[in-house]
Parts: C-alpha cells; structure tokens; sequence
C-alpha cells in the first residue's frame, strides 16, 4: 500500500491528514491462523519536516481466526495504533526508520508489524474459552461431559494404598 507523500513535502512542518484502503494478502498471517476478511483502512495524519514523514495514524482490518483454546474459528476486528518515522535515507538516521521512495512511503511493512504487536499470543474466540476435553476432545463450551471427573477418580483410586490388592482380583 503507496502513500503519496508529495503534498506533505510541499506543505513542510504542516499536518496533512489521509485515509488509504487495501487488501492483505490471504497468507501474510498464516502463522497466526488468522486471515483478513476486510480491507485494512488506515486513517491519520502525516507531517514532513527535516527529510522526516512522522506518521500517525489508526487501522482497523476484520479477521478470522481459529480459537488457540478449542479450535473455532471466529471473527474479531482489530483496530491498531500506527505511529511510524520515515526517511529519506538510512545515512544519519536510525534503522528502525522505514524509508521514503520517490515521495511515497509503503506502509505494508508498518502495517503489519503494528498488527502483529496487537495481537495477543494467544486468540480466544471468547474471554472465558474453555477449550477442548483432554479425554475425549470435545468442545467444552458446547458439550458436558465427565471425562475429568473419571479422571480424577482413577487418580484417587491409584493413590490409595490398597488399589494393589483390588487389581489382583
């Protein structure tokens, strides 16, 4: 995603607002088992002074994900802080800096390195996500069962000194 920073250069030490709209890529966050269903729309401001674009801007983009706890996917909308120095060159500035290539900047590096820092290790499809059963695998957050409960009983029975003589049985 370009942003056409020319007016910026022109209006130097002026903030210049804008809002840009594009697609990600389907696979740019595979790693995270999420994908962008929407555009990623980024609106803020912009202000060019001393070879510099301070850019700071909010973006919102719609995910789906798959639960980290039970394996659902869902839907969440992300909207993420982008507050970025740009340069014209790496010379006397420093690295963290993204660069300034003929008068427009590409944002899809910032943009998706702000999106990754929001989202959180882990992605639940709700806050209280009580995952899959250990036992049997079943959705805990839609069926009952009692495999812990069973679980815990053989536990007991082997703690109890005597369980040796009822396997002899």
């Amino acid at each position: 995603m370009l942003l056409n920073i020319l007016k910026a250069k022109a209006n130097e030490g002026v903030e210049q607002p804008f809002e840009i709209s594009c697609a990600l890529e389907q696979d740019v966050l595979a790693d995270r088992n999420c994908k962008p269903i929407s555009d990623v729309k980024v609106a803020g401001t912009m202000k060019y002074l001393n070879d510099h674009l301070y850019l700071d801007a909010k973006a919102m983009v719609k995910l789906l994900c798959l639960c980290d706890n039970c394996g659902t996917e869902f839907e969440k909308d992300f909207e993420f802080d982008i507050d970025e120095n740009f340069v014209e060159s790496y010379d006397s500035h420093d690295s963290e800096d993204y660069l300034i290539l003929q008068g427009c900047v590409n944002l899809d590096e910032p943009l998706l390195d702000n999106l990754l820092l929001k989202l959180s290790s882990r992605l639940l499809c709700k806050e209280d996500c009580k995952g899959l059963c250990s036992v049997c695998g079943k959705n805990k957050n839609l069926y009952t069962c009692n495999c812990e409960e069973i679980e815990k009983e053989l536990e007991r029975q082997e703690e109890n000194p005597f369980s040796k003589i009822k396997n002899r049985r």
